[in-house]
């Protein structure tokens, strides 16, 4: 068997680089694009598989491109060989920004999926019952109590929004938030104040349920409160506050 030659190693080692690296950054946003266009839906085994593979090219990338770089010898840097492991070690490097931003929250998240602006009187789904009965919801619509010191340790900044504004106003103002957050409208009922409202996450295509109440706080005062639920999943790596965050900024 003839012996391979340092070359065809080198040659060997920065196409899988390459290759491995143009896996990782692909694999998630070709996910999100199949199933923006309606080809598939993304369950949690398939967004599991699409993070390992992600993982594993990224190392891989990352790993063979140094070697190609620091095992290159003599050949010049515009090499074919040596640029593949450039382009597969930055390649990783893009890879490795999101997915050590996403690792870092799922560190620093409190393991909740239940977030409000009010923990002690949370606004309560109605509208969106059915459908979450219909899609077989894991979690539980019904407020955990135990969730709320779990919050205040790791989101101590949420709580609801006062706008000097009569009710009635104040619902308008909060329904057009709604339709410029691209959410779902489920139901809109003013005469309780309560808006339900349903967003799906760009990546991985999770369902999201949001109620927002509007109360009255004295004759031309209003108080927004908004409770952002997860129905799937045990933490939510701070994708509810941060959308409840974003949802009252929106409204000032």
């Amino acid at each position: 068997m003839a012996e391979v030659s340092d070359s065809e190693k080198l040659t060997k080692r920065s196409r899988m680089a390459l290759g491995a690296g143009i896996a990782a950054i692909v694999v998630f946003p070709l996910l999100a694009l199949g199933r923006i266009l309606g080809f598939w839906e993304a369950p949690l085994v398939l967004i599991g598989l699409a993070f390992l593979i992600t993982i594993a090219g990224m190392i891989t990338a990352l790993v063979m491109g140094a070697k190609t770089i620091l095992q290159r010898g003599d050949l010049p840097w515009n090499d074919t060989n040596v640029r593949s492991g450039l382009i597969a070690i930055a390649l990783g490097v893009l890879v490795a920004i999101p997915v050590i931003s996403f690792l870092h929250l799922g560190f620093t998240s409190p393991p909740i999926h239940d977030i409000t602006t009010d923990t002690v009187n949370p606004p309560k789904f109605v509208s969106l019952l059915a459908e979450r009965r219909a899609t077989n919801a894991p979690n539980s619509a019904d407020y955990d109590p135990e969730v709320a010191e779990k919050q205040k340790s790791g989101y101590p900044d949420l709580g609801p929004l006062d706008l000097p504004i009569p009710p009635d106003q104040a619902f308008r103002r909060a329904l057009e938030a709604v339709d410029d957050m691209g959410w779902r409208l489920a139901a809109a009922v003013p005469e309780e104040g309560r808006i339900e409202a349903v967003d799906k996450t760009f990546w991985s295509g999770f369902i999201d349920d949001v109620v927002i109440r509007v109360s009255p706080r004295g004759v031309n005062e209003s108080r927004i409160d908004v409770r952002s639920l997860s129905r799937v999943g045990g933490g939510d790596i701070g994708k509810n506050a941060a959308r409840i965050r974003e949802y009252l900024e929106q409204l000032q």
